[in-house]
Formats: structure tokens, C-alpha cells, sequence
């Protein structure tokens, strides 16, 4: 397999469904802001650690928190949806490169259940690899409490940062659901392309990275690569690098650009990959229509 030219036509029918970054714009740029607006929040009036905040400041955080929460559920809920369109169009476009790809929002609906389902089940394994780090934080969070202290979540996270050895651990957290984030998207592309349920898809998923264990691992650098990339986006305002609203805002918008355009070309190329190198016996099994049985 030239892991080139195939991760070529990936990048080149992604950007034929450039639709698809409109609509991860759409849902990440709200969620991106409100978390922007949270890291600009002083943890207390004046920025002094002793003071009660007041009845402002709490309305403010509150609803912060809930718009958070709100757009977060929407985020996981509505982005099967579009990865369900993107996924449809560009393997048509990778199958089929002079023909017109089928309707987005057909596409969609078609696979909607079959990928929140995928998705849930990556959420499930990021909580278990990132539960050792919860863990850590909510106990450093009860160590300050004790101490008198009152309990700011920025901080706790500039703590968890500067321990070596923590650190050591999240890198290694992060390695893993790389290449876990890499079986995730194959099995997507198998749920779109040969209708695969939930754990079949999982399970063929991981087969295919063992047998192109060279191709996925190119994948996974260059993925790997972009995530460092957008990842100074996300620190600055975590890390209180920058607590100035007109500055962070403007990065949040930024990197919600940033994750959507991505998004849509790491499909291209995982949908791209797993095409040129599936087995016969499913290549044959998928020349019938993909939506007319898609349940």
C-alpha cells in the first residue's frame, strides 16, 4: 500500500466536502467560547483568594456552567450526525470520483445510531484511561480544601502540570488514546462503508490496525503531529497563560476552526486508508448501495 498517495486522495476528497467543516464549526465555535469566557473568570471578586464571590459572579459562573454543560450534550449528540454525512461523501468520492456524492443529511440519518453508539463507547474508554488522572485531581482538589484554601479548577491544573512524574502519566494517557482515537475512526468508516454494528465494527477495527500496522502508524504520527499543532489553542487559557477575554476568545474561535477543518480531513484520510486496504470479500459485499440497508 503506498501509504502516500493513499493518504493523498484522503486529503483531496476531504476537501470536496468542505460542508462538513461548516457544521463542526457550527458545533464546536459555541462550546469553545463558553470555555474561553470560563477561563477568563476571576475565581473570586478582585481576584482575591479569600473573598466570597458575589451574587453577579455566581449568576455569571452558573450560567456559564450550564451553557457548558448544554452545548457539551450537543456536541455528542449531534456530532454523529455530521461525521455520519462526512464519512458517506467522501468515500463516494473516493469510490466513485466522477459521480456526484449522495445528500449529506441522508447520510446522516442513515448511520445516526451506529456512530453515537461508537462514539459512547470511545467516551467510555477515554473515562477509564483518564480515570488514574480524576482521580489525582479530585484528591489534590481535597488536599487544598483541607488547607483552608478555596478550590480553583485553573489551578488544580497548573498543579497537575508541574509534577513530573503526573506528567510522564498524562503523556502516556495521551499516546494511548491517540492510537485508540485511530480504531475509533476505522471503525466509523466501517459502520458507513460496510454497515458494521457497534462492536463488530470495534473489533474488525483493531484487525485492520494489527494487519497495516505500518500504514496506521503513519496515521497515527500525523495525527499525533496535528494534535500538538492545535494543542497550544486549548493550554494558553487552561494554563492562565493569557486571562485576557478579547485574547481568548478570539483562540477559541480560532482552534474551534481549527478541530472542525481537521476533523473533515482526518475522515479523508482514515476512509481513504481503510478503503485501499480492506479485504476482497468485503470490498464485494459493499458495491451495493450503502443507505438502502444502512439499518
Amino acid at each position: 500500500m503506498r501509504i502516500c498517495q493513499t493518504l493523498g486522495r484522503g486529503a483531496a476528497a476531504a476537501h470536496g466536502v468542505l460542508i462538513g467543516v461548516l457544521f463542526l464549526f457550527l458545533l464546536h465555535a459555541p462550546l469553545q467560547v463558553l470555555s474561553a469566557v470560563a477561563q477568563a473568570m476571576p475565581p473570586s471578586p478582585g481576584g482575591e483568594p479569600g473573598q466570597k464571590p458575589g451574587a453577579d459572579q455566581l449568576v455569571l459562573t452558573t450560567g456559564v456552567s450550564c451553557g457548558t454543560f448544554v452545548f457539551s450534550l450537543a456536541v455528542f449528540f449531534l456530532f454523529p450526525l455530521v461525521l455520519g454525512g462526512i464519512l458517506g461523501q467522501v468515500r463516494d468520492r473516493l469510490e466513485c470520483p466522477g459521480q456526484t456524492p449522495g445528500a449529506f443529511g441522508k447520510y446522516g440519518l442513515a448511520f445516526y445510531s451506529r456512530l453515537l453508539g461508537s462514539q459512547a463507547l470511545m467516551t467510555l474508554l477515554m473515562f477509564v484511561l483518564l480515570l488514574p488522572v480524576i482521580a489525582y485531581a479530585m484528591w489534590l482538589a481535597m488536599q487544598v480544601e483541607a488547607l483552608g484554601a478555596p478550590v480553583d479548577s485553573r489551578e488544580i491544573n497548573v498543579r497537575l502540570l508541574s509534577e513530573p512524574a503526573l506528567l510522564a502519566c498524562m503523556l502516556v494517557i495521551c499516546l494511548l488514546a491517540s492510537a485508540v482515537g485511530i480504531v475509533y475512526w476505522v471503525a466509523n468508516c466501517m459502520v458507513v462503508s460496510e454497515r458494521e454494528r457497534v462492536f463488530a465494527s470495534w473489533r474488525k477495527s483493531l484487525r485492520f490496525c494489527r494487519d497495516h500496522f505500518g500504514a496506521v502508524l503513519a496515521l497515527w504520527l500525523v495525527n499525533l503531529v496535528a494534535g500538538l499543532v492545535m494543542s497550544p489553542f486549548a493550554l494558553v487559557g487552561s494554563l492562565r497563560l493569557i486571562t485576557h477575554l478579547w485574547v481568548l476568545v478570539p483562540l477559541a474561535v480560532v482552534y474551534a476552526a481549527l478541530i472542525a477543518y481537521w476533523g473533515v480531513v482526518l475522515a479523508g484520510l482514515v476512509m481513504s486508508l481503510y478503503l485501499a486496504g480492506r479485504p476482497p470479500a468485503e470490498l464485494v459485499e459493499a458495491e451495493e448501495p450503502v443507505v438502502a440497508a444502512s439499518n
